[in-house]
């Protein structure tokens, strides 16, 4: 006789990018295990596999969960995070004035939201024609390299999808990676500063925690960014 299973609830969420519909479950005992290996060998890669593995799992392996958004992905995960170990997550900040000092701070998963802004555009002009349109960054591309990675080569030639010379256009598939890096070293310092505003104006998961040392009375901020902050 087969041994019964319990029939596990879904859930469904909205993608912040597309507001595509996505149905997921919470983890299960062998996502759980996943995490305590990946946390366990304490190691970036593992740890970004480990996110992949249980994202695919909980999804049933429905979307391609590497080719979205960085943003999204990251709520997505938090979404099936808040439904697996539950809603609020128990946190003890120290105090920078005073390394014994620890505040208790109860943060609410289901709260993080991701804001678009609504005049976000894919298109970096430099001049009046000329310029380059990229797209949002993945998990992969993000957290391949080190916490700068938003600023590095190699994500800008990742989300490169295209230049553009007045009615000339060339495809980033139709770039060889030596035609990239010639490319970029003939931009002007200000052209390469539009790239880094634009990395640094995706839209991302954020949530800014204030508290007070409870004995100095003195306030501090915090601010929580990215998949490895919240998990």
């Amino acid at each position: 006789m087969a041994i019964p299973k319990i029939v596990t609830p879904t859930y469904e969420c909205e993608l912040p990018s597309t507001k595509q519909k996505i149905k997921f479950r919470p983890f299960l005992v062998k996502e759980e295990k996943v995490m305590l290996v990946a946390l366990e060998a304490d190691n970036e890669t593992a740890i970004q596999d480990a996110l992949i593995q249980i994202v695919s799992n909980c999804t049933d392996n429905k979307i391609d969960v590497e080719q979205l958004p960085i943003f999204d992905f990251e709520y997505l995960f938090l979404k099936i995070r808040s439904k697996s170990v539950g809603e609020v997550v128990k946190l003890k900040l120290k105090c920078p004035d005073d390394d014994k000092v620890t505040v208790d701070y109860e943060l609410n998963l289901d709260e993080l939201k991701v804001e678009i802004d609504s005049k976000f555009k894919f298109e970096v002009p430099f001049t009046e024609s000329y310029g380059v349109v990229l797209r949002y960054p993945t998990i992969r591309e993000v957290m391949k390299d080190d916490e700068t990675s938003l600023l590095s080569l190699s994500l800008i030639k990742d989300c490169l999808k295209m230049i553009y010379n007045g009615d000339d256009t060339y495809y980033r598939k139709d770039i060889t990676d030596e035609e990239f890096d010639e490319w970029i070293d003939t931009l002007t310092k200000d052209q390469f500063d539009l790239l880094v505003k634009w990395f640094k104006s995706v839209p991302k998961i954020e949530h800014v925690i204030k508290y007070n040392n409870p004995k100095s009375g003195k306030e501090f901020s915090l601010t929580l960014s990215g998949t490895k902050d919240f998990f």
